[in-house]
């Protein structure tokens, strides 16, 4: 992926990811049962490197049960966007 990003000089409209990077965790939604030291970020440690690269418009993703917009991310839990040219 970085490779195609590096053609695109890092410059693209609209990401869609499963989960975040790691700096738009909603830790608000985190499940209190579960061991967060226990999960792996290595994903989401990722998807901060890219992002810190990145020049986009819009980033959505879901994972996190939740609907909330944080700078250009939005997390989508039951609502849908349409995308058009």
């Amino acid at each position: 992926m970085e490779t195609r990003l590096e053609q695109l000089s890092w410059k693209i409209d609209v990401v869609l990811t499963h989960t975040c990077p790691l700096k738009y965790e909603p830790t608000e939604v985190f499940l209190p049962f579960i061991d967060q030291s226990s999960v792996d970020k290595s994903n989401e440690e990722w998807l901060d490197r890219v992002e810190s690269h990145l020049t986009y418009r819009k980033w959505y993703c879901g994972h996190y049960h939740t609907e909330k917009r944080v700078d250009k991310l939005e997390f989508l839990f039951e609502s849908m966007k349409a995308f058009c040219k």
